[in-house]
């Protein structure tokens, strides 16, 4: 599997659009003044923790995958959260650091009853 992302900080689900099929993974540091957002878009599958101590995301098909279906010509690929505790089945993962706190908007957004 891909190394795509690694970070050794807490993170903590800040939003899922169901509608948008977005998920955000947010970390904010009292450690740090940086703010990092991970956004996971045209999510097809979602199965992880609301809250991890470290985010490591990697690409690929090269863990257990979930015995679930995803429909024929969904675009996406798999990507395995911290070992493959958390799966997600999207077509991006991209993320933004900045030096936003809770209440400044995502670089992704607006998101609703988020920003």
């Amino acid at each position: 599997m891909a190394l795509v992302a690694v970070w050794e900080r807490p993170f903590r689900t800040w939003h899922f659009a169901v509608s948008y099929r977005q998920l955000l993974l947010r970390s904010l540091s009292d450690s740090s003044p940086a703010r990092v957002d991970v956004l996971f878009s045209n999510v097809a599958f979602l199965h992880m923790p609301t809250e991890c101590q470290r985010l490591e995301i990697r690409a690929g098909e090269d863990f257990d995958l979930p015995d679930v279906e995803i429909p024929a010509g969904t675009r996406g690929e798999w990507f395995a959260v911290n070992g493959g505790v958390g799966r997600i089945y999207a077509t991006h993962c991209q993320w933004h650091e900045d030096e936003g706190n809770a209440m400044t908007p995502s670089r992704f957004g607006p998101l609703r009853r988020t920003d």
